[in-house]
């Protein structure tokens, strides 16, 4: 949603190793300073957890933890990738070392040998037993072994290749983080499962802006895009002058200043009702993708805005002004427009469509009833 800056991406963690970009990256990174993520509490977000987007300047201290070097070595082990490895101590891994063939196996046994502690010892050792012999485990045991790793806060998930002949196991995907399951149901989809909200604690470009194209039962709320918007919320309420972008951003208009103003009127409680918004958006992508293997962006932001709108209608409707900002036609301005259309045509009011702002004045009642109707007439055409 918001201008994100190029450093690690998560593919590269899920790649064979690229010795020239990873020596690149290596001198890049390996000046930097390092954090911890630790979560805050807030009384005014009403209890929820907060935390904050690693910062690209303080990145990697977590990597030098115990639970850290398994994870850097895991990547190493699986995909052939000594980029994190090389961040815990430089030059560990060299580039002539990365020529070698097994390279990856023997210095993950290496790093076997600096393990003291006998339950992160085996651990270790039977990960490199499911590396060598795959045949040997069955999916259940991957599981109890991926649920371990979790303990650790190392979210992964093992597949079976057979496509090469000999069967190896494989990661789907394999981050550094925590994850927290949605406490919230879609308004609008009658669809029930498990999703989770991942949390990591290292920097991956993926990771920069909030999103739902991850993996079947994760998405991603961006922390710093929530207050960036709550932020502008309380400017917006206090009567301050506000100069920044809200949520895609959008340049503050009269329009979303009324939306923000009403649909906070009678709440203290702002950043929940931003965080759910977010978490509304990207679960309506997610839902629509899992359970209709629909993946147009267009249609998904239709949906996601009625989702939004039918659950806080002035939040919602702050969203789609924010879309009409856009001065170049983008799947975002044409769900938005295509919204106003409907609402044109469900309330016979033409004019809507040349003055978008009128759209506010209808009552919230009959905005959401039509929200509703909107959201529905496309699940029709999908399904």
């Amino acid at each position: 949603m918001h201008h994100k800056n190029k450093k690690f991406r998560l593919i590269d963690a899920l790649h064979p190793a690229r010795p020239a970009l990873l020596m690149a990256l290596l001198m890049a990174l390996i000046t930097a300073l390092f954090f911890s993520p630790a979560p805050l509490r807030s009384a005014e977000n009403g209890g929820h957890d907060a935390w904050s987007v690693p910062d690209s300047h303080l990145n990697y201290i977590t990597i030098r933890t115990l639970n850290g070097k398994l994870y850097a070595y895991v990547v190493l082990l699986f995909n052939e990738n000594p980029h994190f490895a090389n961040i815990i101590q430089e030059q560990s891994i060299p580039l002539e070392q990365m020529q070698k063939e097994g390279f990856h196996i023997s210095e993950y046994r290496s790093y076997l040998r600096t393990l003291k502690e006998p339950v992160h010892y085996k651990l270790a050792e039977l990960l490199l037993s499911v590396y060598l012999n795959p045949g040997r485990y069955d999916d259940k045991i991957l599981v109890s072994l991926q649920e371990s790793l979790e303990k650790r806060n190392i979210i992964l998930r093992f597949s079976r290749d057979r496509g090469s002949g000999a069967e190896k196991i494989v990661l789907d995907y394999c981050i550094y983080g925590t994850k927290k399951p949605l406490t919230i149901a879609h308004p609008l989809f009658n669809v029930k499962e498990r999703i989770f909200n991942i949390i990591p604690f290292i920097y991956y470009d993926e990771f920069s802006t909030s999103n739902s194209t991850f993996y079947f039962d994760m998405i991603y709320i961006n922390p710093d895009e929530v207050q960036n918007d709550y932020n502008i919320a309380r400017k917006i309420l206090s009567g301050e002058n506000v100069d920044s972008m809200f949520f895609v951003g959008a340049r503050i208009s009269d329009d979303i200043k009324y939306c923000i103003t009403k649909a906070f009127e009678n709440s203290r409680y702002i950043k929940p009702e931003i965080w759910k918004l977010f978490e509304i958006h990207e679960l309506t992508h997610k839902i629509l993708n899992n359970h209709y293997n629909y993946f147009d962006q267009v249609t998904g932001e239709e949906l996601a805005l009625s989702s939004t709108i039918y659950s806080n209608v002035y939040l919602g409707l702050s969203v789609l002004f924010s879309y009409l900002d856009y001065n170049v036609t983008n799947p975002h301005r044409i769900a938005a427009m295509n919204f106003i259309k409907f609402v044109a045509s469900e309330t016979s009011r033409k004019e809507i469509l040349e003055n978008p702002s009128l759209l506010k004045t209808l009552p919230a009642l009959e905005i959401q009833r039509i929200s509703r109707m909107h959201f529905f007439s496309i699940i029709k055409k999908i399904k």
